[in-house]
């Protein structure tokens, strides 16, 4: 082995050694010594149908305003397309109460197919206006229970697919954070 071989060979294994060779699949969440940070508490949620004006409270969101909310035109039966739940979050360390608020297209459904132009979900509280703790303003997103967890959906297109008309739809869990709704895993 050359001497010129050899150098190289020392090193790369000096930076070996040293850390720079680490694989890149390994990923250092915090330095050594620290504890973990806790978990989110886990919580149940159960939706049902709301009574409250969806669309009232789409229009008291100041963050919303009125570009949106005037974009909201009544379909052909004099209803404004907008859905509304009550979403229930409990667990051992309380509970959270929510409405989601769904914008839906008139005239619905094509090709079995319900299409929205958004969700949003507010805080409700008793003592203080409902605050809203997420949005999604993308077409076919919708803010749902299911399996007693909090989902997004939105829809999966494949090639071909017509705007209005995607193949399926995929959900995305979300978690309630103590300040908000945030996609599961952000």
């Amino acid at each position: 082995m050359s001497p010129k071989n050899a150098a190289a060979l020392l090193l790369t294994g000096t930076l070996l050694l040293a850390g720079c060779g680490i694989d890149p699949r390994v990923r250092l969440e915090r330095p050594a010594g620290q504890s973990s940070p806790s978990p989110a508490p886990t919580l149940t949620a159960m939706g049902t149908p709301s009574d409250l004006d969806g669309m009232r409270v789409l229009r008291e969101d100041p963050r919303l305003g009125t570009k949106v909310t005037s974009a909201i035109k009544r379909c052909s039966d004099g209803r404004y397309p907008i859905y509304s739940d009550e979403i229930s979050l409990s667990g051992d360390s309380g509970s959270v109460r929510l409405l989601a608020v769904t914008v839906y297209t008139c005239p619905g459904r094509t090709c079995g197919y319900e299409g929205t132009s958004g969700t949003y979900v507010y805080r409700l509280a008793q003592d203080r206006p409902a605050e809203r703790v997420f949005a999604d303003q993308a077409a076919g997103s919708r803010v749902e229970v299911q399996n007693a967890a909090l989902v997004l959906v939105r829809p999966s297109y494949l090639p071909g697919d017509a705007a209005n008309c995607p193949t399926s739809t995929s959900s995305t869990p979300m978690r309630w954070n103590g300040r908000a709704l945030v996609l599961d895993g952000a």
